[in-house]
């Protein structure tokens, strides 16, 4: 009975809207725990409290000027409100893609398997730890995406000139989604004339938001330019030498990312690799340009991705992959699609597949998701045990010495004091960043603790918590 009603209720609603509550129902339950108290990573944590001071600086080194006026809203939103805003902006994406990607083809679990499949990727569960800086721009991307599927083409690539320089402020390959969805649609009269034209719409747009970003760091800091932030240690290509050294990484990002993408299971990556190469032959056969339009996507991406690591020096990370899967699940279900039109065994084998991976990967992000559940709970009770009060907290020894951070990838003292600093509203100061505020601390607070152990003790005017300075490790 229950199914039945929700089989009535998707009947009186566009196939838009049911892929769009599908996929974000589906995601929200493969995000586990996060949906309750959401992982933040470390520098996320400035826009999750709304502050904006320690943000600034990327405003010069990364051009994030649209995150930067987030960080200015003055008014802080709870973390699992915030995460839900994200996700559902991002399954708005998703489902958007896999509408417009299979036009009049295919039934409505066919779109919401490949919006899946898009969601679920193992990059984007990376990049969601950030989704309080970055709901703004997701926001953007969304919107982006929902206009295309209510306008014709021709307006919607209009619309590249306005989304792609906002969504350049906010994320770099943020502007990669939108040119996926100009390529992936269904309804397009493809020609190498058209795709030409749309590639230099894309780049013009592209160029237009660097010309913006430039401007404003000219204005507000005197510089003309992004110029490479300190602590990334870039090796600037100075000539042929040095970009052939730094091409070096390409290899190294294209591993990472099939590792990741793979959940880290070799076999899968293969799997996926057989995949595209069965999709390319399979669309192919009949609709060559089709393929064309969505490899051209991934290579210019990946381009524009090989061509900062070659000028810089910097191998960007993994989670920037995204872009690039959403293209190759399009494939996959294209594939699937074609390869079932006559029913039997091909038919039976390829929707198998299709419904085995998305399963998968709901497992895998889900899985991936309990990595945070030991640390969340454990600064809770961490919190709980501070209690309210005005009252600063100090910190000793490391947070390096509790194995749930090393699980957690905590990367830096500050995660664990602004974690605490969200959970309680007081000041925090962990001794390993401040060590001259500790010095007036009481001579046995300072002594050390068995490796994992953890004690909160209520002083006069102050709590202090007491960590192992001995540094464990879950590798």
């Amino acid at each position: 009975m229950p199914f039945s009603r929700v089989g009535s209720v998707l009947s009186r609603v566009s196939v838009l809207t049911a892929t769009i509550v599908l996929t974000s129902i589906g995601l929200l339950l493969s995000s586990g725990f996060q949906v309750f108290d959401p992982m933040v990573r470390h520098d996320d944590f400035a826009a999750l409290l709304a502050d904006p001071t320690g943000y600034y600086p990327k405003t010069l080194y990364e051009g994030r000027w649209i995150n930067y006026l987030w960080h200015l809203r003055g008014v802080a939103t709870p973390s699992w409100l915030s995460y839900l805003a994200y996700q559902f902006f991002w399954s708005v994406f998703a489902a958007c893609l896999a509408n417009l990607a299979l036009g009049d083809k295919g039934l409505l679990w066919h779109r919401v398997a490949m919006a899946l499949l898009v969601a679920l990727v193992p990059s984007a569960l990376l990049i969601s730890l950030w989704f309080n800086t970055l709901m703004p721009g997701m926001a953007m991307v969304a919107l982006y995406a929902w206009l295309s599927t209510q306008v014709d083409e021709r307006i919607a690539r209009g619309l590249l000139v306005v989304f792609v320089p906002l969504t350049l402020m906010a994320y770099t390959t943020y502007p990669l989604f939108l040119l996926v969805l100009c390529l992936a649609r269904a309804d397009t009269l493809r020609s190498f004339r058209d795709l030409v034209g749309v590639m230099i719409l894309f780049i013009a747009s592209f160029a237009l938001g660097l010309v913006v970003i430039f401007t404003l760091n000219y204005v507000e800091h005197g510089v003309f330019g992004v110029p490479m932030a300190p602590w990334r240690n870039a090796t600037p290509a100075h000539d042929l030498a040095s970009a052939i050294e730094n091409a070096k990484q390409i290899g190294m990002f294209l591993y990472q990312s099939g590792r990741v993408l793979g959940f880290g299971f070799t076999p899968l990556t293969m799997a996926h690799l057989v995949l595209l190469a069965a999709g390319i032959a399979v669309v192919g056969r009949r609709d060559p340009w089709r393929v064309v339009y969505l490899l051209s996507g991934i290579a210019a991406g990946l381009g524009l991705v090989f061509l900062q690591t070659v000028k810089s020096g910097i191998s960007l990370p993994v989670r920037v992959i995204s872009f690039a899967w959403a293209l190759h699940a399009v494939l996959f279900v294209l594939m699937v699609l074609q390869l079932s039109e006559n029913g039997g065994i091909r038919e039976r084998l390829t929707r198998n597949l299709l419904i085995f991976l998305v399963m998968a990967y709901a497992a895998g992000t889900f899985q991936q998701s309990l990595i945070y559940a030991a640390w969340q709970k454990e600064t809770r009770a961490m919190a709980a045990e501070i209690g309210e009060g005005s009252g600063s907290v100090f910190v000793t020894g490391t947070y390096k010495s509790l194995l749930n951070a090393d699980r957690a990838g905590i990367q830096n003292p500050r995660g664990l004091r602004l974690r605490l600093t969200y959970l309680t509203g007081r000041i925090v100061i962990t001794c390993e960043e401040q060590p001259a505020e500790c010095v007036a601390l009481p001579p046995d607070m300072l002594e050390d603790l068995p490796p994992g152990e953890t004690q909160v003790h209520h002083l006069a005017d102050k709590v202090v918590v007491r960590l192992s300075k001995q540094v464990v490790s879950a590798r």
